[in-house]
């Protein structure tokens, strides 16, 4: 893991992640790593409401709008393949970064992280391993992947579509003469500007910035 930082993590933001974790994920201890705050342990996987299965993992985990954590899986238990989402060195994907960086605040805790992405993850591997269809399906790797995924956030389904409305959310000032994304072929103006103007209050300028970068250079999804 790398050491992002030269600062140390005041102990009581330590304290305080470890303590969240207290009741539900007694297993996983947290510790800091530069400015960086690292959780490492035995992560249960809970499905109808017992232990289904136990994984090894560690987290980067960071509170903010721009930066999404980062989970990997450390005992090299799930095969290292993009089938499985997750990379050589272990790094997984449980979500595409864009789809956490538009939660609300109060939805981009901790707990949220674990009980969400990294649950369904871990039990879609699960079920997967033991030849069980899991309930909920994975998505395409790279390009597929990430438009799927902003299909999701923007409403609209389509590389073209999806790159152009994420184009418009990235700019100063849209304008009502640009020809709309959905390709209707009328201008913005006569067609989806007030799906663009809802959008806009959900998805700030920079995520969709960071969204075209990562469709420009796609990792693993």
């Amino acid at each position: 893991m790398k050491n992002t930082g030269s600062a140390a993590l005041p102990e009581a933001m330590a304290q305080s992640v470890q303590l969240q974790l207290k009741e539900k994920y007694p297993d996983l201890t947290v510790s800091a790593n530069g400015s960086q705050i690292c959780i490492r342990g035995s992560f249960p996987l809970i499905h109808e409401a017992k232990v289904l299965d136990r994984y090894q993992i560690e987290i980067e985990w960071v509170e903010s709008n721009r930066e999404a954590p980062v989970l990997w899986e450390t005992a090299g238990r799930i095969p290292r393949t993009e089938d499985r989402h997750i990379d050589s060195e272990g790094k997984a994907c449980p979500l595409v970064p864009e789809e956490w960086l538009i939660r609300a605040p109060e939805a981009r805790t901790l707990i949220h992280y674990l009980d969400g992405p990294v649950r369904d993850y871990f039990l879609w591997q699960s079920l997967t391993e033991r030849g069980i269809t899991p309930p909920q399906g994975q998505r395409s790797h790279h390009v597929a992947g990430l438009i799927e995924s902003y299909g999701d956030m923007v409403g609209v389904k389509g590389k073209k579509a999806v790159t152009t409305c994420l184009d418009y959310l990235s700019k100063k000032k849209v304008k009502g003469h640009w020809p709309c994304y959905c390709g209707s072929g009328l201008p913005l103006r006569n067609c989806h500007v007030e799906h663009l103007r809802s959008l806009q209050g959900k998805i700030p300028r920079h995520i969709a910035e960071l969204a075209l970068k990562r469709l420009a250079t796609p990792t693993m999804r």
